[in-house]
């Protein structure tokens, strides 16, 4: 992980070299000032958090206003199940964490974002027969997205 370079009397990291990466959302969010990135970048990670919710209400806190999101992520086109759901072999396949569609997609509105695209990512494929299964069963699939804070 690369550690950013940080303003020594606010301790947060100085533009230009804003990478943050954790595994949670910790005491009240991101360690960003509000309206501070111009967009906000993530490549197939939401789906495997508990707290969707609160990683899309901190993008759109971090975001100035016509702030992007883009993102790659994993989606399903019905509910999964909850034995899918508690499967820990999907959800290293990233597929137990995923959100149905129309679920996802209000979960980034909901704070602000209004969709410009979605699209599914056709050549990325899962390699296991269970995930492969899950797949045909639920439709679960890699979408890009970008959304604009309105």
């Amino acid at each position: 992980m690369r550690r950013p370079t940080l303003d020594p009397q606010r301790g947060i990291p100085v533009r230009g070299d804003t990478t943050w990466r954790g595994d949670r959302l910790r005491d009240g969010g991101l360690p960003f000032d509000d309206g501070s990135f111009d967009a906000v970048i993530s490549n197939g990670v939401i789906n495997l958090s508990a707290e969707k919710d609160r990683v899309f209400e901190e993008a759109s806190r971090v975001l100035k206003p016509d702030g992007r999101l883009a993102l790659s992520d994993i989606i399903s086109e019905r509910r999964l199940s909850e034995s899918i759901k508690t499967n820990a072999d999907l959800w290293a396949a990233c597929i137990g964490g995923a959100e149905q569609v129309d679920d996802y997609t209000a979960k980034i509105e909901t704070p602000g974002f209004e969709l410009i695209d979605v699209r599914d990512n056709l050549a990325y494929e899962f390699t296991s027969d269970q995930a492969q299964g899950a797949c045909q069963t639920y439709g679960v699939k890699s979408i890009s997205l970008v959304a604009r804070k309105r």
